[in-house]
């Protein structure tokens, strides 16, 4: 069978936990013998089609959706309007669905290549499941942050709504790693006549084990982008009001961030914390063998967070806010806390240096 994926970002552009789920995705097809291409964007440079892995094709896409957070709002929003109708974004991939003639779409994120996808592949007679990751569809920026959730209500957002809707129709089957995400959709009128799925993200077995030493945690972890939104300042100030000099906080930066000086700032002469980064996925493997404890202080709602299959495939246990699809995920060893809660977390955090397994 050959499988189409298609997804905004890819490879160097990757950013954040979906890119590394759509690669695992990828990978797991090739080894079953599948025949793979990916269709993504890049900015407007580079060759149209590159080969990865040796065999598998890759597709580009020019798009301005990388370097999107570096404009103004007014031209984001005419941007985000573009994107809904893109007709020269569906007409390339047309050309290039024509020319591998899939048996099977699986598309996941599509900002940057335009809501006119699913249109094409219904003209085309290609099978088409989709992939939830965020809620980019019933909000333009995707993000939905705690104390803020009125956003994807407001009229301007169900308008949004409406077009992508529409847009989307029903695919055969709509995929989600959390019922929250799906529920979301479900709630607001999406995918009527798609088969539904909730099915958590296969993740590649390990190599690194690393069970706490003695039960007790000194060596804490967070992985991720370095924006106020994944709740980096929150941590840090929980931290820094934890005084033992024994402590750790390692700060693995994924998809770089624009609050990195803020955050060195933040963390100031505390020697305890440090930042590394940013590294690859491979990198973070290594240093999650030096640490004891993942921390997930997101203030925006996750759906099912990518850093938390990697910690737990490690054994590592989690400490993550209770928003969003993060407590579907949550083992024995794991603890919750109120989002936004600077107390709460630094107890939890307190909490795995005392004992686990309670």
């Amino acid at each position: 069978m050959k499988i189409g994926l298609m997804h905004n970002l890819y490879g160097e552009y990757s950013r954040g936990g979906a890119e590394t789920a759509v690669n695992i995705m990828a990978n797991n097809f090739r080894a079953d013998g599948q025949q793979v291409f990916m269709i993504t964007t890049r900015p407007k440079s580079g060759r149209k089609v590159e080969i990865m892995n040796g065999d598998a094709k890759i597709y580009y896409i020019n798009s301005e959706f990388y370097n999107l957070n570096k404009r103004s709002r007014f031209y984001r929003a005419l941007w985000q309007i573009g994107n809904i109708f893109s007709f020269r974004k569906a007409g390339e991939i047309k050309k290039i669905l024509k020319l591998e003639k899939p048996d099977l779409i699986i598309t996941h994120n599509l900002m940057g290549l335009g809501f006119m996808v699913p249109s094409v592949l219904r003209q085309l007679n290609i099978r088409h499941e989709h992939w939830l990751h965020d809620i980019q569809l019933l909000h333009p920026s995707g993000l939905m942050i705690f104390k803020r959730e009125q956003k994807i209500n407001k009229p301007t957002a169900k308008i949004y709504q409406a077009l992508t809707r529409a847009l989307f129709a029903s695919p055969v089957k709509v995929t989600s790693p959390s019922d929250w995400l799906l529920e979301m959709h479900k709630q607001r009128g999406f995918f009527k006549d798609s088969e539904h799925e909730v099915r958590p993200f296969i993740w590649p077995k390990t190599t690194i084990q690393n069970p706490l030493r003695n039960g007790l945690a000194k060596n804490f972890l967070f992985i991720g982008q370095v924006e106020e939104q994944k709740g980096i300042f929150l941590l840090i100030n929980a931290f820094k009001k934890i005084k033992r000099p024994e402590l750790t906080l390692t700060i693995a930066i994924r998809g770089g961030g624009g609050s990195l000086e803020k955050a060195r700032a933040a963390a100031g002469t505390d020697a305890r914390i440090k930042f590394l980064g940013p590294l690859s996925y491979e990198e973070t493997e290594k240093v999650k063998a030096a640490s004891d404890c993942l921390i997930v202080p997101s203030l925006c709602y996750e759906n099912s967070p990518t850093t938390i299959y990697g910690a737990q495939a490690a054994g590592l246990p989690v400490i993550a806010s209770r928003l969003g699809g993060v407590p579907e995920l949550m083992g024995k060893d794991d603890r919750l806390f109120a989002p936004g809660d600077e107390n709460d977390l630094r107890e939890k955090i307190l909490l795995m240096t005392e004992k686990t397994g309670a």
